[in-house]
């Protein structure tokens, strides 16, 4: 930006489609392996992606997927309840012993 751009407050050029700023932290693990930059981002995004897809596609099918992974909250408790009927069982059938 012009020194008279900065004077009388006009913005700044936009950036251009498809720029991202990536964090420096971020930019150190991607790149840690000697890959450029681009191709490590693309890389990531992508398995992340695939990632997202395959989930919700075993999720389609039924799968349930551990509370451990799981995202995003409100799930039906199902697998709580399958868990403290198991812990539940033992118990008693080490009291049976």
């Amino acid at each position: 930006m012009s020194f008279f751009g900065r004077l009388f407050g006009s913005s700044p050029a936009p950036t251009p489609p498809n720029t991202v700023i990536v964090a420096d932290d971020l930019v150190n693990r991607l790149t840690a392996s000697g890959t450029p930059l681009g191709e490590a981002v693309d890389a990531a995004l992508r398995r992340q992606l695939d990632s997202e897809r395959r989930a919700a596609e075993a999720e389609m099918r039924g799968e349930k997927i551990p509370f451990w992974l799981r995202r995003e909250g409100g799930g039906s408790g199902e697998m709580e309840d399958a868990l403290r009927d198991r812990i539940a069982q033992r118990r008693g059938g080490e009291e049976d012993r």
